[in-house]
């Protein structure tokens, strides 16, 4: 069975709704796109904030439970409904 597509700027945005569930989180932990300010289309990979070993352990079990639940184009840029609820 095919998995859901989503664009990158969704993928980040549901790494970052999942972060807050995963032990060993601490407030202030997110993903974003890299280069900062760039959309899916444009990005290079994304970033991690803080940029520490145990940030990217918890970022890296997020980053799995999505990818297991979604593919992702890295052609299509196509904002998350949680970026535009935040508008």
């Amino acid at each position: 069975m095919s998995k859901p597509v989503i664009s990158p700027e969704e993928f980040i945005a549901e790494v970052n709704e999942r972060l807050p569930n995963i032990g060993g989180y601490e407030k202030g932990m997110r993903v974003s796109l890299y280069p900062e300010g760039s959309n899916g289309a444009t990005a290079s990979g994304h970033g991690l904030e803080p940029d520490t070993i145990e940030a990217r352990a918890v970022a890296g079990t997020a980053v799995s439970k999505v990818l297991f639940e979604f593919d992702v184009n890295p052609h299509i840029s196509r904002e998350s409904w949680f970026t535009l609820l935040s508008k």
